[in-house]
């Protein structure tokens, strides 16, 4: 199970450049927002960084109109500037697909904004199902994505590998009982994330056969 944001596409700087953008229309500061999860807003869902805010500073933001206005300003900037997949990513969904393995993305990012950048990387057919923020009440660091997904298509915590990059998305895949494989190209975590079974700074460091191996050492 892969996580978008900051693993199938290098968009977390740039989403947190343009969430700050926007939040100044309303004269909010984000540095001066405080993040429960202590990683600067980095990896918060719209719907937990727009309650920090409101927590914060009392500002209540109509969340579909931000999340609007968000995904146009984000879509605009990737597109700008010309992001594209990672071939090395290619070469390993490639290969997990020659081997039937059922590859989802998690992500809290809403429907829409995961289709404007399955539709810019065009890795979609990859993936056999997508579990967005829309489709959960709670986003991570709480199990509830993956445990949806895993029910979704009859998966068991043991057998499952999640690609995250944030200690927000590691709590989230090991509270649901998953394999967790931190993944640092992007978006490297200020400290080392305690309780993954490997950490990898690119693509061409993991494999089947070493997927393989990790989750037998693992149990």
């Amino acid at each position: 199970m892969f996580d978008m944001d900051g693993v199938l596409i290098d968009s977390v700087a740039l989403g947190l450049r343009a969430r700050k953008k926007l939040l100044a229309n309303y004269d909010i500061d984000l540095d001066k927002i405080p993040d429960p999860q202590g990683e600067s807003h980095r990896a918060a869902s719209l719907k937990s960084l727009l309650l920090s805010v409101k927590n914060h500073s009392g500002v209540h933001i109509d969340h579909d109109e931000f999340a609007r206005i968000f995904r146009n300003k984000l879509r605009q900037d990737l597109e700008e500037l010309d992001v594209s997949v990672d071939p090395k990513l290619v070469i390993f969904l490639d290969e997990l697909k020659q081997h039937d393995i059922n590859c989802v993305i998690v992500s809290s990012s809403l429907n829409e904004g995961i289709d404007i950048k399955l539709n810019i990387l065009g890795i979609r057919h990859y993936f056999s199902s997508i579990v967005s923020g829309s489709d959960v009440k709670e986003h991570k660091p709480h199990p509830e994505p993956y445990l949806y997904a895993m029910k979704k298509l009859n998966l068991y915590p043991k057998d499952c590998v999640t690609f995250e990059d944030s200690r927000t998305g590691i709590q989230s895949g090991q509270d649901a009982g998953c394999n967790v494989i931190c993944f640092t190209k992007y978006n490297p975590p200020e400290d080392p994330a305690p309780g993954v079974i490997t950490s990898i700074k690119d693509w061409d460091e993991i494999s089947y056969d070493k997927l393989v191996e990790l989750i037998a050492h693992s149990t």
